[in-house]
């Protein structure tokens, strides 16, 4: 008669693997620790938020001056230096900058009115001219607008 074989399971084999509620346990404390630390890498620096609003500004800026040529009239681009906020005459949307910035602004004082600062770009190539200062602690960046071309221009350092 032949035998048949008989596999006996190991204790130590029979216990392999995790229950759920260890898996459960590991699981919340992996999500505490990606909780805690994700704002770490999340949060802008201040250069890099300097840097930021400085390349939205020019931007702005040079959109104004491409407004300006393309449909043939001035447009006015408008500065709060208070409010922190920039926006182009007779468009919907507002630049806002962060409150930690500071914001200085000069330009043609015919285009100021109360607490905002205009400056104007004229179809042919021409502006009112100014220059915008961003700053975050000790970090400063210029913007200027040459009044002879309306050229928008990053100031270097």
């Amino acid at each position: 008669m032949a035998k048949t074989p008989i596999f006996l399971l190991s204790t130590a084999r029979a216990r392999a693997g995790y229950t759920l509620a260890e898996l459960l346990v590991v699981l919340t404390i992996l999500g505490l620790v990606t909780a805690i630390a994700a704002p770490r890498f999340t949060t802008r620096s201040d250069p890099a938020l300097l840097r930021q609003s400085t390349t939205k500004t020019v931007n702005l800026l040079r959109s104004a001056k491409i407004i300006s040529r393309r449909t043939g009239t001035s447009i006015k681009v408008f500065i709060n230096p208070l409010q922190k906020q920039i926006w182009i005459e007779g468009q919907g949307e507002t630049l806002q900058l962060d409150p930690k910035l500071n914001l200085i602004v000069t330009g043609a004082e015919v285009e100021s009115v109360d607490e905002t600062i205009g400056i104007r770009f004229f179809p042919g190539g021409m502006s009112t001219g100014g220059e915008i200062n961003l700053a975050i602690g000790s970090i400063t960046r210029k913007i200027e607008v040459i009044w002879a071309n309306g050229e928008v221009r990053l100031a270097q350092d």
